[in-house]
């Protein structure tokens, strides 16, 4: 049986079944596989070769990719004799990038701005890194997994933590939550234990998530220093 994330001297622990950390490493693994599908539609689509064939994996991401291009394009046009930039006419700024169409990865790479256009163009910059850090956080959850007893080092948690948060969007998607009462709905379907369907397995599979999440962020905010002992502290200096 599972025991909530507490304090410890050296970080934050819990204790999940072999069957709860297969369970949460294997959704792991399924979201990384669809985030690095996203990476690869994209470099597809720029002409850019995947992470794994570049000769540096930050090459690969659109967001170094354009640097570079940029970077490398600055000694070009410019008049010889002055060193000004020469009239080439207006600049066209170069295409942006399309959501990606499934839906969960719609939200876990959101548009960054209400305007379509804006939203395509800061994509383009700024999706690949979104998208790099996304993996590495799901990378460490699946290794600090591989034990009976979880134990996260204080600078672990906040990644351990968003790797839990993904998860949870994951299946907030395929269960169809988009509000409060949603969320209600699914959580009341968890705990009914009536239907052994694949929605029901997804919903006990998401509450438990959701308070795996929780025990750990309320263990980090029972250590940090409330307003009186950080008074006390600057006093003291």
């Amino acid at each position: 049986m599972a025991r909530a994330f507490h304090a410890t001297t050296h970080g934050y622990r819990a204790e999940l079944t072999t069957h709860e950390r297969r369970l949460l490493s294997g959704l792991c693994a399924d979201v990384i596989q669809l985030l690095e599908a996203r990476a690869e539609e994209v470099a597809e689509a720029s002409g850019e070769a995947p992470a794994e064939h570049a000769e540096h994996a930050d090459l690969a991401d659109p967001v170094f990719t354009h640097f570079r291009a940029e970077l490398a394009g600055l000694g070009e046009g410019m008049d010889e004799g002055t060193g000004a930039p020469a009239d080439e006419g207006p600049d066209i700024p170069a295409p942006g990038l399309d959501p990606p169409a499934d839906g969960v990865l719609a939200r876990l790479l959101p548009d960054a701005h209400e305007d379509g256009e804006e939203a395509r163009q800061l994509r383009r910059l700024a999706e690949g890194s979104l998208r790099e850090s996304k993996i590495s956080d799901l990378r460490t959850a699946r290794m600090l997994l591989e034990s009976g007893t979880v134990r996260l080092k204080e600078e672990q948690a906040p990644a351990f933590g968003r790797a839990l948060n993904d998860l949870r969007l994951t299946l907030s998607v395929r269960l169809g939550i988009e509000d409060d009462a949603d969320a209600r709905k699914v959580h009341q379907l968890a705990a009914s234990g009536a239907s052994r369907s694949t929605e029901a397995f997804m919903a006990e599979i998401y509450t438990f998530i959701t308070w795996l999440q929780e025990s750990l962020f309320s263990a980090m905010l029972d250590v940090l220093p409330d307003d009186e002992e950080q008074e006390r502290g600057h006093a003291g200096r």
